[in-house]
């Protein structure tokens, strides 16, 4: 299957955003969107994932695909933790069928068995990434779009995350927005479009 976005604008209060980009996002494939902050990242990956529609252009789906819609594991550039909650609450929430003991194992990765139980919002915003990271990839998705995932990560941690990532996604198609393209240099294979 391949998804087609076709010559998309958006403009936000009279500010094109968007003008006139073409991507085409393969099955297997992995694919870095950088860009500076403010150039549209965000809203080409939320226009890929249908939760947001275009001024101009379009999304094409090409191939057989069983079911009306997408479903994305994704990583808001926002967050989307419950900040007074745990992150084995956190990620459980995420995907009830995943228990809390597998949910700290994965966690733990990066985490101290001590900060899975502490409110999400007294980790570090790196650790935060983390548990993001984590509640998604436990989702079961057709996509993984990650919107600045690795803020505030080091190398190693980085490197850690990217790995969990690639492991989840099999051979499902990866999206990650950045604002650093380094980021995406140990991603094999990574397709680059620059916003």
């Amino acid at each position: 299957m391949t998804i087609l976005l076709e010559d998309i604008t958006k403009a936000y209060n009279g500010r094109n955003v968007l003008e006139h980009k073409n991507i085409s996002i393969e099955w297997g494939g992995c694919y870095g969107i950088v860009g500076e902050e403010g150039v549209g990242k965000t809203t080409l990956l939320k226009i890929f994932m249908g939760t947001e529609q275009p001024d101009g252009g379009g999304v094409h789906r090409m191939g057989d695909y069983k079911y009306p819609t997408l479903r994305s594991a994704y990583v808001s550039q926002e967050g989307q933790l419950n900040r007074k909650k745990n992150a084995i609450w956190n990620v459980h929430k995420a995907y009830r069928k995943i228990g809390k003991a597998q949910a700290a194992e994965l966690l733990q990765l990066l985490l101290t068995p001590e900060e899975c139980k502490v409110a999400a919002g007294e980790l570090s915003e790196a650790k935060q990434r983390w548990v993001e990271i984590v509640a998604a990839c436990v989702v079961p998705a057709d996509f993984f779009v990650l919107d600045d995932p690795f803020r505030g990560m080091s190398r190693e941690e980085r490197s850690t995350a990217l790995t969990y990532i690639l492991e989840c996604r099999g051979s499902r198609p990866l999206l990650i927005a950045t604002q650093d393209e380094g980021e995406l240099e140990t991603i094999p294979q990574v397709k680059v479009y620059h916003l």
